[in-house]
Formats: C-alpha cells, structure tokens, sequence
C-alpha cells in the first residue's frame, strides 16, 4: 500500500540519502578526495527529475551551497536540483517549524503536498510530519523503528520511494 498521496515535489536528505557520508567531518563533502552516490539515488532522481521538482533539505552543517552543489555535480546530481534548502544558509534545523516554512516558501506548496526522505529517522521522517510534510525513513538497514512510531512509512531502497511518489502524482 503506498503511504503517499497527492505529492508535488520531493525534497531529499543529502548525506546518507543520495551520497555517502564517508569522509572527513570537518571538511566539506564538495572538497573530499572521493565522493560517492549512494546505490540506486541516480536512478530514482532520474525517474522523478521530470516529474516534478526535486529538493534537497539537509541540516549539513559545514556545507553552505556552493559546497553541496559542488559535491552532488561530482556526482552528476546537480541538475535534478531546483532547490537546496541546508540549515547553513536558514539557520534553522528540520526539527523547527521556520525550516519548513522556508521549503514551502520556496517550493510554493502546501506541506501535504511535499514528500521528504532521509536517512534520520527523526529528521527526515518524524519532524517533517510533524509540520505536515510527508516524511518518509529512508532504512537501507532495514533496522527496528524507534519508539513507537510504526505508522511512519519506510523503504529499504530509493526505487521504491520512486514508485511511491509516482504512484501518488
């Protein structure tokens, strides 16, 4: 059963979502020797790019844009972007409503109208949901949900979420 509906624009996790976090932590990922996407984020940005825009909502916090931008190019993700929206530049994190209101804002949307995936389950998933955004875990591991949040939709792989999104165009 998919979880979504009525979706208009979709807005990613960076780290641990579309690319891999292995790196120096201090360094911006735009400046690591290596990058690397993670498996099946090219395919599924790539089912979605036409469909409707894509975003990327992140809580990075040594990564301003230009940074992000350099690194998802690395990637040849940089174009599937119509947006970033990184708590660098906001100054505010998912857990908080004013980063929503700026991803709504900038997206134009309603938040019901907007689904979010991440690898975190509480910031990808649990807070976006909290504001009205359809927040999807992104769980590759596949590991227990915490707590007693069983109802919060998650996929084990990005091709998945894909279909879901374009099932609830």
């Amino acid at each position: 059963m998919n979880p979504l509906s009525d979706i208009r624009a979709v807005c990613f996790d960076w780290g641990g979502t579309l690319m891999s976090e292995e790196g120096p932590p201090e360094i911006s990922m735009g400046l690591w020797p290596t990058v690397h996407a993670i498996s099946g984020a090219a395919e599924c940005l790539s089912r979605l790019a036409s469909k409707m825009p894509l975003a990327i909502a992140t809580n990075a916090s040594v990564s301003r844009r230009p940074m992000i931008e350099l690194a998802l190019a690395r990637v040849d993700f940089a174009n599937y972007f119509s947006e970033i929206f990184c708590f660098t530049d906001l100054g505010h994190r998912k857990s908080q409503p004013e980063f929503w209101h700026a991803v709504t804002s900038g997206l134009g949307l309603q938040p019901q109208q907007i689904a979010m995936i991440g690898d975190s389950f509480e910031q990808d998933a649990l807070y976006p949901r909290q504001f009205g955004i359809q927040g999807v875990w992104f769980n590759p591991a596949e590991a227990l949900t915490p707590g007693f949040h069983s109802e919060i939709p998650q996929v084990a792989d990005l091709s998945t979420f894909a279909s879901w999104v374009l099932e609830s165009v």
